[in-house]
């Protein structure tokens, strides 16, 4: 982990500024998503998520949207401006997952992996040498 990383306050929000949280602590792990549900919630060829402890994350104002985008698992969004801002599972209550480029500085995190990289769009090209694990980390 970075110095950067090792800070202890992250905060972060929405496009339109409804949606601000803090971040209370290190994040643990820095990895990027190419699974279908990230792409279709993001509109995007990847996502990169910061994991967190549940109990660091704070919400500071307004009141995201919510929904299950496959059983046991809850994004949240702002409804007013539609940016991607958490992933929770159910059966892992205590992690958290927040979008990298929802926080205010997201060179504050380090990527340490891609995930599903068998999603991967042929079109996208990563020479960051990061390790790829074909579905989730387990694989």
């Amino acid at each position: 982990m970075t110095a950067q990383q090792e800070r202890r306050t992250l905060e972060g929000g929405c496009l339109c500024g409804a949606i601000r949280y803090r971040i209370n602590g290190p994040p643990r792990r820095g990895t990027h998503c190419h699974c279908l549900h990230c792409r279709g919630s993001s509109g995007a060829a990847f996502v990169t998520w910061v994991e967190c402890q549940s109990a660091d994350f704070t919400l500071l104002s307004g009141s995201p949207c919510r929904y299950d985008s496959r059983p046991q698992v809850t994004r949240q969004f702002c409804g007013r401006c539609g940016t991607p801002l958490t992933y929770q599972r159910a059966y892992e209550p205590e992690e958290i997952d927040v979008t990298a480029c929802s926080l205010d500085n997201p060179e504050a995190v380090l990527p340490a992996d891609h995930l599903w990289s068998d999603r991967m769009l042929p079109w996208v090209k990563i020479a960051d040498g990061l390790p790829r694990h074909r579905l989730g980390r387990q694989s």
